[in-house]
């Protein structure tokens, strides 16, 4: 089939490579190659299968998506778009099938073959359709040959630096600096990419050096460009009566903003009256940012392409310029504020009876936050509670009106099935320098529910309304679990009790059913996450198959158009509504689709960039904890070791499995455990143990941990240490050092 006379290294290659070219063979790793049958080069073009279906998959229209390395070599591209209906799970990319791809690029995927076992289908991507790292950020290093750039996200491979017109080679001094490389050359199976280095940015300890390092590494866009400033400073600082035409002015409702402390874009107000009967009138007033930012101008264009909003313990890279977001848009309290109103009025058990939608014009009564609200509507009586008291006397019925209502809706949301998932998320708290001092959770309490219950009210009655009059618009949906991702959780959780119990399908009350049982748990925050993980991630597309999580048949993200593009969308479809340009509006989906698909896009890296400063300000934290004995729980076991979170502080580290050096550890998947060959000692899941970081990486946002002592059930209270198995010398007890991951 070759043709090769005798053995020659390069001829060989040569003729295989010509192989894959004619689609007779797939490589399926640098060196490895297969036969490809007949039935997989000549498909028919039916429906692609599930994974569940029938043995071959079957080509049809380009399949699209985003591709996710890991560090094992292999990658995933997550199908978008409404064929994402066709591929349940995840596409499996083996190692050397990625082509060209870098982690985070869209592409066209090439299904070859199903894993029968995996119970998915395996790929080969074909084309790069949309690159996300046009440039790269790394650290700069010599090689043999010249300098190369260390990416700062490790699945990302190293960058060889071109000398070319648009670049110079680094100089001695910048060895070990942070620098923006320009990609020239895409990446091949046998060679990394090549770049020329745009800009030496600074020490990697530098925050501000830190903060353009992962901007620029999920191709975050910081500046705005100048048409879109000198488009922003045609604008006026507030709106003028003529604004004010064909809309309904408020301005005589009390109106108010609950907020977080740090936030400076205020899209949201709220209002509430009570009505005869034990019922309530609620008005949920949104920004009206599509007075300003007209379709196809520079403001829209730049909004479409970032998305959303992006926000990190120090700042924020807003979607709309700061004239906009924090000012002319911002619901500031005593100034005039256009708006699109919901207005949603309901009986003494919480049941929406009435909607109504229109232009309007408030003036915000007061600028609340969650503390405040939270604060003066609870039992606690200090002197600062007492003075906020006095200070929103006026306010007061509305707020204790508002929390009956929210408390109403809360249990008729549970009660149909939606899913409570509280979990509190990391606050960093920071020196005046931008320095991480500390690390902490914060607990949501009923101002954060308050607003929340009325902002899903609000998107959910717009998404029934615009569906109702037949107007496509980008739906907040959110599909069921995989029966085979549940299969998995269930697995896991047998260890531990209950599993979620479900019938042909999996409904939210059976997941909910598993989150009442795991109330009370010792592992209820750890299995609860392992539940969330089971679960899909939400998207926008214009094609409505509900939303899971709330239990709801339809939704839509109305309540934040300054800082989320969908919503913006939803606004622009209302209005059209409003103003009798129905058709105009229905002639938009196939443009509504595409930014659909975009922002959810856009959201995912958002989410990343978001999750790796996070990482980054526990690592620069933890610099200041070196050595320091902290208690801690194991929350996950894996293969490679033992994730550890501190009691102290919301941080995890990992030790390493090949760092126990007193056995030889494997995994147990039944148990969640690994297990000493030698010693049969077991390693579980939610055991307590006591650890000190010995090394720090700002680099890789990674803490290395070393295990010095098992704890018994109260030992973290009480600062006992348990002396751990008998042949283990207590007295100088063995460190495993390891490191942490991003999972």
């Amino acid at each position: 089939m070759l043709d090769l006379e005798h053995y020659d290294r390069k001829q060989l290659k040569a003729a295989l490579e010509a192989q894959v070219a004619s689609h007779k063979l797939r490589r399926i790793g640098k060196t490895r190659y297969q036969w490809i049958r007949d039935f997989e080069r000549a498909p028919t073009r039916e429906r692609a299968p599930s994974a569940r279906g029938s043995r071959h998959p079957s080509a049809g229209p380009r399949i699209e998506g985003h591709y996710t390395r890991v560090r094992a070599g292999y990658g995933f591209v997550e199908v978008l778009g409404r064929a994402a209906e066709r591929f349940p799970r995840d596409i499996l990319v083996p190692a050397g099938m990625e082509g060209e791809a870098l982690h985070g690029d869209r592409v066209s995927v090439e299904i070859v073959r199903r894993d029968v076992r995996a119970k998915r289908f395996v790929g080969r991507i074909n084309a790069v359709t949309s690159r996300v790292h046009e440039q790269i950020i790394g650290t700069l290093e010599r090689s043999r040959s010249g300098w190369i750039a260390v990416p700062e996200n490790a699945l990302l491979p190293p960058v060889e630096i071109i000398s070319g017109a648009g670049g110079s080679p680094p100089r001695a001094e910048d060895a070990g600096h942070v620098a923006r490389v320009r990609l020239t050359r895409p990446p091949t199976p046998t060679h990394v990419p090549g770049g020329e280095v745009v800009d030496i940015l600074g020490a990697a300890d530098d925050p501000e050096v830190q903060f353009l390092t992962i901007a620029f590494e999920h191709g975050l866009r910081i500046e705005f460009a100048p048409e879109v400033l000198a488009e922003v400073g045609r604008l006026p600082d507030d709106p003028s009566p003529a604004d004010f035409a064909g809309r309904q002015d408020l301005r005589h409702l009390p109106f108010v903003t609950i907020d977080g402390e740090t936030a400076r874009d205020f899209d949201d107000a709220v209002c509430l009256a009570s009505e005869s009967g034990g019922g309530a009138r609620l008005w949920v007033a949104i920004a009206d940012v599509t007075h300003y930012v007209q379709p196809h101008t520079g403001l829209d264009v730049e909004a479409a392409r970032r998305g959303t909003s992006v926000y990190f313990p120090d700042r924020a890279i807003p979607m709309l310029p700061p004239q906009l977001s924090n000012q002319l848009c911002s619901l500031n309290p005593g100034r005039d504020r256009l708006v699109l109103v919901a207005e949603l009025r309901y009986d003494g058990n919480g049941q929406r009876h009435d909607a109504r939608f229109y232009r309007g014009v408030i003036k915000s009564r007061a600028r609340l936050t969650y503390t405040q609200v939270a604060a003066v509507l609870s039992d606690a009586d200090t002197p600062e509670i007492r003075a906020w008291r006095d200070e929103l006397h006026a306010l007061l019925p509305q707020l204790r009106d508002m929390l009956a209502l929210m408390r109403t809706l809360c249990s008729n949301r549970i009660a149909a099935g939606s899913l409570d998932l509280d979990l509190p998320e990391a606050l960093i708290d920071l020196s005046e320098e931008g320095r991480s001092i500390g690390v902490r959770l914060l607990a949501r309490n009923d101002a954060h529910r308050l607003i929340e219950e009325f902002m899903l009210e609000a998107n959910r009655a717009v998404a029934t309304f615009l569906r109702d009059q037949r107007i496509p618009l980008p739906y907040r949906i959110h599909e069921p679990p995989d029966p085979d991702d549940i299969d998995d959780l269930n697995q896991f959780l047998q260890a531990f009790g209950p599993v979620v119990r479900y019938g042909e399908t999996v409904a939210p009350r059976d997941v909910q059913r598993l989150l009442n049982e795991l109330q009370g748990h010792r592992l209820a925050r750890v299995l609860s996450r392992q539940v969330l993980r089971s679960l899909k991630q939400a998207q926008y597309t214009t094609t409505n198959v509900g939303h899971f999580g709330l239990a709801f048949p339809i939704y839509c993200h109305f309540t934040s158009p300054i800082r989320r593009y969908p919503d913006l969308l939803v606004h622009r479809q209302l209005g059209r509504c409003f103003d009798g340009h129905a058709e105009v509006a229905r002639a938009d989906a196939e443009a509504i689709e595409a930014a659909s698909v975009q922002s959810s896009q856009c959201e995912r890296e958002a989410m990343e960039a978001e999750r790796a400063m996070l990482d980054l300000r526990k690592a620069e934290f933890m610099v200041s904890h070196l050595l320091e004995p902290l208690p801690g729980t194991i929350v996950s076991v894996v293969s490679f070791g033992l994730f550890i979170e501190l009691d102290a502080f919301p941080i995890e580290g990992l030790v390493r499995a090949d760092a126990l050096t007193d056995d030889r550890y494997y995994l147990i998947e039944a148990e969640r455990a690994l297990k000493g060959m030698r010693t049969r000692q077991r390693f579980r899941l939610g055991d307590r143990v006591l650890v000190e970081a010995t090394n720090v990486s700002l680099r890789r946002r990674e803490i290395d941990f070393a295990l010095l002592k098992r704890l018994d059930s109260g030992a973290a209270e009480r600062g006992v240490v348990d002396p751990g198995p008998k042949k283990r010398d207590t007295k100088q007890p063995r460190r495993a050092v390891g490191k942490s991951r991003t999972r």
